[in-house]
């Protein structure tokens, strides 16, 4: 479970690099919409990781203790990504729709990409 721990820290603090700099590139851009709109889905989509996490702890507790434990789960997720999209929706002038659509994947483009370059961090250590 540490190992875990230990890679929700690592992506939490990429994911929130991301949304810093995402607000920057906003105050200088002439089409801050776009980075705005991807910091906020870039924001849902941490809040989508921690839930992640979360659920894979109370399962492994609940294996252990061999009880069952009600959680939402994915429909929770899903929910969150609707809510962003509406949110979106509701606020054109300020957050760009394909932003936040693009903004959300980021923690999945994160998964992706980290295992390969702590592959090669690995191997260039050998």
């Amino acid at each position: 479970m540490n190992d875990i721990r230990v890679l929700i820290k690592r992506y939490s603090l990429y994911t929130s690099i991301i949304i810093v700099l995402m607000v920057v590139v906003a105050l200088f851009a002439t089409e801050s919409t776009f980075f705005l709109g991807m910091a906020f889905g870039t924001s849902f989509s941490l809040v989508i990781l921690l839930s992640t996490y979360f659920q894979v702890k109370r399962i492994g507790k609940s294996m252990q203790d061999r009880k069952y434990r009600f959680s939402v789960g994915t429909l929770g997720r899903m929910a969150a990504v609707v809510t962003a999209i509406i949110v979106a929706q509701q606020f054109p002038h300020y957050l760009n729709l394909t932003g936040v659509i693009i903004g959300l994947a980021v923690t999945y483009i994160i998964l992706l990409i980290d295992p390969i370059l702590q592959i090669k961090a690995f191997a260039e250590e050998e």
